[in-house]
């Protein structure tokens, strides 16, 4: 051990004339540059204890000198605001949108300006709004439509993973204007939240071309339908029936349709996949989590309320009671009369 000792201390030293060791020039050098790496070293590791000091600090409000006009927290603004103050239309024509895929999926895009999803949250409103006891006019009339939002389409073209397109069956609401429906929980409560999942540009660009496979509908999105709730209480021409239901989540498409202002239609309810329901408080936080991802946010009765101003209609008194078979098939007649394919 004592050999070896020697050796490492003849390798970094050496003795002088008057038999003192001293330290070789590499020695130096090298101890030179240890100091210098050690200083780095602490001078980052101060600098990000400083970081995540301010980083988990309690935060300091912002003093903003603009003035600010004051909307609802889950209202989207329409027009967007530069740095001079001036207002900014948000764009209509969907080749001016950006759509960028998250880490969720690469099919399914968020779309920026998010300005962009006011006018699909209007549509949704509609679709809302005849969940909770409007009739299809009244949604109509009360969101400032001209006609009902929807089409009727058997299938709808959707990016597939890994497999290019797929066209996917479809079903579509009863567009009778009169019909009146609920989705109630146990309570009698609405029972049904919107949320966002993505959307996708209908056409490809193959070589030096563009193949549009969309057809009217440049921008489609999609989003999840989950209606929690226990029953179902129809109204139609006097008749009223009330069956009961399993908690389900559908997947909705919605079309942006150009022309004139914007409009986005509802283009059916995908036929398969339609999922049970089993943990609700789960099934909330994840429809968060997505719905955030895409930049957006749940849509539910209570955002009803507070962005539209629309309540839910009180149903009919005794609805739990309302179970005659008579007058389910009285609403049947009355709402497939003309309408083929329909389906509540």
């Amino acid at each position: 051990m004592k050999s070896l000792w020697k050796s490492i201390l003849d390798g970094l030293t050496y003795k002088d004339l008057a038999g003192k060791r001293q330290p070789r020039v590499y020695t130096i050098i090298t101890g030179l540059i240890l100091l210098l790496l050690l200083t780095a070293g602490g001078m980052a590791a101060l600098n990000r204890y400083l970081l995540m000091s301010r980083v988990l600090a309690t935060p300091v409000p912002v003093s903003i000198t603009a003035q600010a006009t004051e909307t609802s927290e889950t209202e989207v603004p329409a027009t967007m605001q530069p740095e001079d103050g001036t207002a900014i239309e948000c764009p209509t024509d969907s080749a001016d949108w950006s759509l960028t895929p998250t880490y969720a999926s690469k099919n399914y895009n968020v779309i920026q300006p998010a300005c962009v999803y006011q006018g699909l949250e209007r549509t949704i409103a509609w679709a809302l709004a005849i969940r909770e006891g409007y009739s299809r006019a009244e949604a109509t009339q009360q969101l400032g439509f001209t006609a009902m939002p929807m089409r009727q389409v058997k299938t709808v073209t959707i990016p597939a993973n890994a497999k290019g397109l797929a066209d996917v069956p479809v079903s579509f609401i009863p567009p009778n204007p009169d019909l009146t429906e609920w989705r109630l929980d146990a309570n009698g409560e609405a029972a049904v939240t919107y949320a966002l999942r993505g959307c996708f540009r209908t056409s490809t660009v193959v070589g030096n071309r563009v193949e549009i496979w969309g057809g009217e509908y440049p921008v489609i999105c999609l989003v999840v339908e989950d209606a929690e709730n226990t029953h179902i209480v129809y109204s139609l021409n006097g008749h009223t029936y009330t069956s009961t239901a399993k908690p389900m989540r559908s997947f909705l498409l919605f079309g942006y349709l150009p022309e004139g202002d914007g409009n986005w239609v509802w283009l059916g309810t995908q036929n398969d996949p339609k999922l049970e329901i089993t943990d609700p408080q789960a099934n909330a936080n994840e429809r968060l989590s997505i719905a955030t991802m895409y930049d957006s946010h749940p849509w539910d009765a209570k955002w009803l309320m507070d962005a539209h101003h629309l309540v839910m209609q009180p149903p009919p008194e005794n609805w739990r009671s309302m179970t005659d078979e008579n007058e389910k098939q009285a609403i049947l007649n009355g709402i497939s009369t003309g309408q083929n394919g329909a389906a509540p």
